[in-house]
């Protein structure tokens, strides 16, 4: 059988040669895809945005094949590069959403950002671990701290299920409240509960963990 790669520059090459909406076009490119999936030699890593990743770049190959050099690399490398990217976008978001989640809103008093702080003194790696350590003691809640502070005595209403619903996807509070019955009042008074005794929670497992620096927050609180 001939190399994956000979096979896969010679059928971007034929699929380059028909007009982009045509049926023998979507043939090679869905023959492309197949043998690339097939082949398990395509970039993978354990992350929650990694099928939105791939989805994008198999849009990319689609719509981009004229891109394609096959002097400067394989085709499987060519998408490797470009889906690397496409998951450092996704993971530069997730970080910029756990910024905003993690830092209270502006009638709090100032606090510096942690993440901010990680990321200009590491590389990408240390950072991801930070968000998957978070994110994986939200859903484990192993003390059951952030299940038992609950909203005005509702069980239902708990600062982990209002993690889980505010980051990464920061669902509005309007359809949190909704969700869960709240009356007008309980939902103008549903972020300040989540700035008051959520946020305060996530921040003390920040520190307990080393990603923020109590003494540094400290001054910063009363500067």
């Amino acid at each position: 059988m001939d190399n994956i790669h000979t096979q896969l520059r010679q059928l971007v090459a034929e699929a380059c040669t028909y007009p982009p909406e045509s049926v023998e076009r979507r043939q090679r490119l869905n023959q492309i895809i197949r043998k690339i999936m097939r082949s398990g030699k395509l970039w993978r890593e354990k992350t929650e945005y990694y099928n939105d990743a791939l989805q994008e770049t198999w849009e990319y190959c689609c719509g981009h094949l004229e891109e394609y050099d096959p002097e400067r690399a394989s085709v499987i490398t060519w998408l490797d590069n470009h889906l690397k990217k496409r998951l450092r976008s996704w993971r530069d978001r997730a970080y910029r959403q756990l910024n905003r989640q993690i830092t209270p809103s502006n009638t709090e008093a100032n606090f510096t950002d942690p993440i901010e702080r990680v990321v200009a003194e590491f590389d990408i790696q240390p950072v991801l671990e930070i968000w998957e350590k978070t994110t994986e003691w939200v859903n484990k809640d192993p003390d059951h701290l952030l299940c038992k502070t609950c909203f005005r005595n509702c069980p239902d209403v708990n600062c982990q299920v209002l993690f889980l619903r505010r980051f990464p996807s920061e669902t509005p509070w309007n359809d949190i409240a909704s969700d869960f019955d709240l009356t007008p009042a309980e939902t103008k008074d549903l972020p300040k509960f989540y700035n008051r005794k959520c946020l305060p929670l996530l921040r003390e497992f920040g520190t307990s963990q080393g990603y923020i620096d109590p003494a540094k927050t400290r001054t910063k609180r009363k500067s």
